[in-house]
């Protein structure tokens, strides 16, 4: 495969951007996209520089249009479990990256892509952006973890209504429903997008990445359970050099310096 089917991009220090590039077919997800999409998350989640990734679609239409179902023609059954398990472990590779991920979303994010989005800690949309599941439409589900985040993002009515009438949400209303945390016009997504790449920077890592962790798996706990949790990650934050540095800082009205040790 000599094709870039996901692109890497550096905009500023300690920010990774990885755009899909498949404008031709609405960056739909094919099994070569998927899998360099892996290496690419791979090699962030194995890069210690990097604080902060950014994704996007290529050729402002789709963020992610979905799979490619020319590959689901034939009845192909094991060649498409394969496909599907693929992606599922893609998917949770993404939601499990210790590093914040901002999706800035333009055009389509439908089916494998707004599943991606749903993965993504913090989601910015243009006010035209179209999101949903629509495998319904196909005589199939959601297959790579949609039908369970969405749920436990909207809850299961709002879930109901986008899945069961294969319903598109406009980005004004994910972002009325709290998916997306800001709205913006097309020309301005992906400065809106390095700006919250800007305000991660300024985060310690450490606590970036115990926050996010208690952000996605806090909720599937019992809530006396979860605030251990919490209490204990605060705990262990506060013995670190970057915990010690960030109180030193703010008592001697300095900007801190992060080592993520």
């Amino acid at each position: 495969m000599s094709e870039n089917l996901i692109l890497r991009e550096a905009p500023m220090p300690g920010v990774v951007s990885l755009t899909f590039n498949r404008p031709d077919k609405l960056n739909a997800l094919s099994t070569p996209m998927v899998r360099q999409f892996e290496s690419a998350i791979d090699a962030i989640a194995a890069d210690a520089s990097v604080r902060a990734v950014i994704l996007q679609g290529a050729g402002g239409k789709a963020f992610v249009a979905g799979a490619d179902i020319a590959e689901y023609r034939g009845n192909r059954t094991a060649a498409f479990n394969a496909y599907q398990f693929e992606s599922r472990r893609v998917f949770d590779k993404l939601e499990a990256l210790p590093q914040p991920v901002i999706a800035a979303i333009a055009g389509y994010a439908l089916g494998g892509g707004f599943e991606i989005a749903l993965c993504c800690d913090i989601l910015i949309c243009t006010a035209s952006a179209q999101l949903g599941l629509p495998e319904g439409l196909l005589g199939l589900s959601p297959g790579g973890g949609g039908t369970q985040r969405l749920t436990r993002a909207v809850g299961k009515y709002m879930a109901s209504d986008i899945m069961l009438a294969a319903r598109r949400i406009s980005g004004e209303r994910a972002f009325q429903l709290g998916l997306a945390a800001e709205v913006v016009a097309e020309e301005e997504l992906l400065e809106a997008a390095l700006t919250r790449a800007r305000g991660v920077l300024k985060v310690s890592p450490l606590a970036a990445r115990e926050m996010k962790r208690l952000i996605r798996q806090g909720p599937d706990a019992a809530l006396p359970t979860a605030l251990a949790f919490e209490q204990e990650v605060l705990a262990r934050l506060y013995g670190t050099q970057d915990g010690q540095e960030g109180i030193a800082a703010f008592l001697d009205k300095r900007k801190p310096e992060f080592k993520g040790e």
